[in-house]
């Protein structure tokens, strides 16, 4: 008798994603796509060619889609692009380091549903669909914020075709 192999385990490596911190509140309600936001690194890294970035370096980014919640219970989106890191060298000069979002984390947030609000949507009733579509039509949707506290990872671009992919 034979027996199937057990398959492999794919790895997947971001041995350059910095750790990243918000600084700035962005909300659904009111960016919009194009907005700018700061955050800042929350760890040290050295990267492959030598360069250093300290804890807290300062890096910016912009909304790349923003959406508020509307009718319909349709809920807000937010959708950010880190661009890229401000490292302060000693002689007071200051480099430009160009990132992006870590490919793992989501491209868009938006708020969950909660489970209350799930099964409230499945409660079964004399005529469901046309009770919850005049429900729907009149319910709205939930903004959300992202703001201090909120944490993700970027990876420098320029690193990205030398290191293994993520």
């Amino acid at each position: 008798m034979l027996t199937a192999r057990a398959p492999v385990r794919a790895t997947k490596v971001c041995a350059y994603a910095i750790p990243a911190e918000m600084l700035d509140k962005v909300a659904s309600a009111s960016a919009r796509a194009g907005d700018a936001f700061r955050f800042r690194t929350a760890e040290v890294m050295t990267l492959e060619d030598g360069a250093v970035i300290p804890a807290g370096t300062l890096g910016y980014g912009i909304v790349r889609e923003a959406s508020a919640a509307g009718r319909h219970d349709h809920n807000g989106v937010i959708a950010l692009e880190p661009r890229y890191l401000i490292v302060e060298k000693p002689d007071g000069n200051a480099a430009r380091i160009d990132v992006a979002m870590n490919p793992t984390l989501p491209l868009a947030y938006s708020p969950e549903t909660t489970l209350i609000e799930k099964g409230i949507s499945h409660i079964p009733l004399p005529v469901p669909g046309l009770v919850m579509t005049g429900v729907n039509t009149v319910r709205w949707g939930k903004n959300i914020t992202i703001g201090p506290g909120f944490t993700f990872s970027v990876l420098p671009v320029g690193n990205l075709a030398r290191s293994p992919v993520c």
